[in-house]
């Protein structure tokens, strides 16, 4: 049995993730009324960005996030942090391990770990300069710990953003940022967009910042994402049986208004089930002037694929003036 610093503390960072799933295992949410999902009425944080998606060992990633702010509020802060084990930073609660325990358990490598704090402002970075071996160790299991986690892609840190917005607010989101420290783990690209548009009439109109697209009230318009069909990278994954294989990456784009409804608040592009085409397209329609007073109306689309890659796009349209 070795009694070497790092034996002892991917040890240590074993028994300590499992009380940690343990713990976390026990928050559960609250029911109370919203808006719909895709309904945009109050600040949020739609989604957070890494870039790379996934930072190797030595690698910095930056991060950024997509907001949604009324017209009547603005940010007055953004804060960044993250936590070793995803899942112990859930919406608002301190990360369960502290930076003093953590240097602890990590032994000659605490120089290494990265302060929790990432700093302030629109964006951060984070740096991936965790000993490797540790997280090989505590991915792997030690001793008589069984695997704690699913490190395909790489050990599953998490990232957090507060957004506190002039009108007293406090909104906390946060994501998983997967560690990157083998060699066959198949580096992630993030999706990319190249614009929204309204199917208008007989014609296609493209969304911008400017409202320069009217669409009609409480009727249906056929609105698109453009994704280039070659953002869908194939990688090593697995099939269906569970068996290692090449597949394809799954996107999921989700659809945010101010107004009305959208058909559906998630479209999906799964190889060889769902085609590209439908995952870029839905239906919007917006409320009438008794629901909606304003006449505009933003529009944000989200991309997401199965391996915590994310792109966005965001436009304007005009509202017509008949209820």
């Amino acid at each position: 049995m070795t009694n070497s610093p790092r034996a002892h503390a991917a040890s240590g960072l074993g028994a300590l993730a499992a009380a940690l799933i343990a713990v976390t295992g026990l928050s559960a949410g609250c029911s109370e009324d919203f808006d719909p999902f895709n309904r945009l009425v109050t600040p949020r944080v739609l989604a957070i960005r890494s870039e790379p998606v996934a930072p190797a060992t030595g690698e910095t990633t930056a991060l950024d996030a997509l907001l949604y702010l009324p017209q009547d509020d603005s940010v007055a802060s953004m804060s960044w942090s993250w936590c070793p084990f995803a899942g112990a930073a859930n919406q608002g609660y301190p990360c369960l391990i502290s930076e003093e325990d953590l240097a602890a358990l990590g032994g000659a490598s605490a120089a290494d770990i990265p302060p929790y704090d990432l700093g302030d402002g629109k964006t951060a970075s984070f740096e991936n300069t965790l000993d490797p071996a540790i997280l090989a160790s505590v991915c792997e299991g030690v001793a008589d710990q069984p695997e704690l986690f699913d490190c395909n892609g790489g050990f599953p840190a998490q990232v957090k953003l507060t957004l506190r917005t002039e009108d007293g607010r406090e909104i906390d989101s946060v994501r998983t940022l997967r560690l990157r420290f083998r060699d066959t783990d198949d580096p992630n690209q993030n999706p990319s967009v190249d614009g929204l548009s309204a199917e208008v009439g007989d014609e296609e109109q493209d969304i911008g910042d400017e409202p320069t697209v009217t669409l009609p009230r409480h009727d249906e318009t056929v609105v698109r994402v453009a994704i280039p069909p070659d953002v869908v990278e194939r990688y090593t994954g697995v099939d269906d049986q569970g068996d290692p294989a090449e597949v394809s990456e799954r996107l999921t784009v989700s659809w945010f208004v101010e107004s009305g409804d959208v058909k559906f608040q998630h479209t999906v592009f799964i190889d060889g089930v769902e085609p590209l085409d439908d995952a870029r397209e839905n239906e919007w329609t917006p409320d009438s002037t008794t629901d909606y007073a304003p006449d505009t109306s933003e529009v944000m689309v989200v991309v997401r694929d199965d391996r915590e890659g994310v792109a966005w796009t965001s436009g304007v349209v005009a509202l017509e003036d008949s209820p």
